[in-house]
């Protein structure tokens, strides 16, 4: 992917992100986690990773059919315009086996996935990878993977190689 196309993205998030914060009242300057519940997942393993979020420099936003209180995350209504600004906000997206990759890849969205065939698990010193991928389930394997995950955000020359790394991952 050019430069100039990347560029153009990161600042269509930036301003996502901004308008995003202003709406639901968080931090910019934080590393965005979305969460897309459009299906059925393991509801206790969600509230202990997102007991572990609340320690965490990040914020949380989910985007789920149901309004319930998932330990004091922001929530969005599961409908297609809140998806899509999600989608357009978020730096990293915690995915599932139903999640659509690709769109998130996209989106510069970066995963942090179970091992599947769309993802790479990064590499700090190869410089390789377009997700941070758990391999041990459970709600320590997914959180460690957060955590890399946001350590890596903090160094933005590394964030936008593993965001272009992404992009150019999607096949035609």
């Amino acid at each position: 992917m050019k430069s100039v196309a990347l560029d153009s993205l990161l600042k269509r998030k930036t301003a996502a992100k901004t308008a995003m914060a202003k709406e639901l009242g968080f931090s910019k300057k934080k590393p965005l986690i979305g969460i897309f519940l459009d299906q059925e997942i393991d509801r206790e393993e969600l509230l202990k990773i997102l007991e572990g979020l609340k320690f965490i420099e990040a914020q949380v936003v989910i985007l789920a059919d149901i309004h319930e209180d998932f330990n004091g995350a922001k929530t969005l209504k599961y409908e297609r315009e809140n998806r899509k600004s999600l989608l357009e906000a978020c730096d990293i997206a915690l995915i599932f086996d139903f999640s659509d990759v690709e769109e998130m890849l996209l989106h510069g969205v970066i995963p942090v996935s179970s091992q599947r065939p769309e993802v790479v698990d990064y590499n700090p010193n190869r410089e390789t990878g377009n997700s941070f991928v758990y391999r041990c389930g459970g709600p320590w394997g997914i959180f460690a993977a957060v955590v890399r995950a946001i350590e890596t955000f903090k160094f933005p020359y590394d964030w936008k190689h593993i965001v272009r790394q992404g992009i150019t991952s999607v096949k035609p």
